[in-house]
């Protein structure tokens, strides 16, 4: 009688445990996946530092995101220009100046560059070739040709209204500059002007919904502008403006809230990395995408966690190279999205690769001492 009846309940127990098995390999597996790094990154070969190049006289800091140099790398990362302070003459006042430095060896190769002291402190950015260097004040924009540390232009422009700073952005052969302005009695908005004279080319409309701390960059090859501006929903959202017409001619994100927080172009230019905030995103608000900027189709999205305000692109395409306004460096794959490595180096702040060895270079400083700071040289370990 009992082996009668127990014979039915072999398949039964049989199925019972091949459920449980595969159930327990299920779990396992996820265990795994969750403890252990991926694949990828037991592969990767690890940056060290390699050298540090500390950064002389008494520095310039950014307060609103944490007390933070001033700083902007040129786009093959081979210089430098931040913003420091100088005894003035007789009365030893101090007075803000730009000095731009070669990386490798920190010696001067331009400046000092004469600021107007301001209550906003000056955003930087270089041309593509690293022949121009613009800088964007609460009252006024500057250009210099730093062959000969020749002041090009400056733009007068109407007090910062309703932003934290004034962005700049210059195209890639130095001859246009861009910058956000908001008149007395008008929207915020973008306006071009030729380097060389100074005259006003065009203004890009971004209403005033548009978030007024929203960054831009130009297209490497083509005049066009890429940043925020306002939709038909009146939500931000990431388009390209032609400069010479000044309409959009691309939204490349355009049904959702998008607020443009860094950028970054690849060496050769074919890639863009945009930092943004979706608004409408319940979660994983901060993403990092990189684009193929011929057809705008995303490559990669890299959910970061925080407001990034540095990044950069290896020479290789490889790699990119984060910093977020909490205080964390750290360096993911452009092929899957993956982290591969975080930098306890200090509070980093600019990020970038250098073109010659594809070196990584991170500013950071200590939080008690913000008017100091180093230029870290890491390198791939053998």
């Amino acid at each position: 009688m009992n082996s009668s009846a127990s014979a039915p309940d072999k398949p039964r127990s049989l199925g019972r445990l091949i459920r449980f098995a595969i159930i327990s390999i299920a779990i396992v597996a996820f265990c795994v996946w969750m403890i252990f790094p991926p694949l990828e990154t037991l592969r990767f070969q690890k940056y060290t530092v390699a050298a540090t190049q500390p950064l002389s006289l008494p520095l310039v800091s950014l307060p609103d995101v944490g007390s933070r140099p001033i700083l902007a790398f040129s786009a093959d990362g081979q210089w430098a220009a931040y913003l420091s302070k100088r005894a003035s003459g007789v009365d030893e006042e101090l007075e803000s100046q730009i000095t731009v430095i070669d990386v490798q060896t920190g010696t001067p190769t331009a400046g000092p560059l004469a600021v107007v002291g301001s209550r906003t402190p000056p955003h930087l950015d270089f041309s593509r070739d690293g022949h121009f260097l613009a800088a964007a004040g609460a009252t006024d924009v500057r250009v210099w040709d730093l062959r000969d540390s020749r002041l090009v232009t400056t733009i007068t422009l109407p007090d910062v209204r309703l932003q934290s700073r004034r962005f700049v952005a210059i195209s890639s052969d130095g001859a246009r500059v861009a910058t956000s302005l908001q008149p007395p009695d008008g929207d915020p908005g973008l306006w071009i002007f030729d380097c060389e004279t100074g005259t006003p080319l065009i203004e890009l409309e971004r209403t005033a919904g548009t978030a007024n701390d929203d960054r831009f960059v130009f297209h490497p090859t083509k005049n066009q502008l890429i940043g925020a501006a306002d939709s038909d929903t009146a939500n931000s959202h990431l388009c390209v403006w032609d400069a010479e017409s000044g309409k959009v001619v691309q939204e490349v994100v355009a049904r959702e809230d998008c607020q443009t927080l860094a950028f970054a172009l690849s060496p050769g230019g074919d890639r863009v990395a945009v930092a943004m905030y979706h608004g409408t995103r319940e979660y994983y608000p901060y993403a990092t995408t990189i684009f193929d900027v011929e057809t705008w189709t995303p490559v990669t999205k890299i959910d970061n966690g925080n407001y990034v305000f540095w990044l950069a692109i290896s020479p290789d395409g490889n790699h990119v190279s984060l910093v977020d306004g909490s205080g964390v460096a750290s360096l993911w794959s452009t092929a899957t999205g993956i982290r591969l490595q975080n930098f306890q180096l200090g509070l980093p702040s600019a990020t970038a690769f250098s073109g010659e060895d594809g070196a990584l270079l991170l500013v950071t400083h200590s939080d008690d001492q913000p008017e100091s700071a180093e230029i870290v040289t890491l390198r791939a370990s053998e």
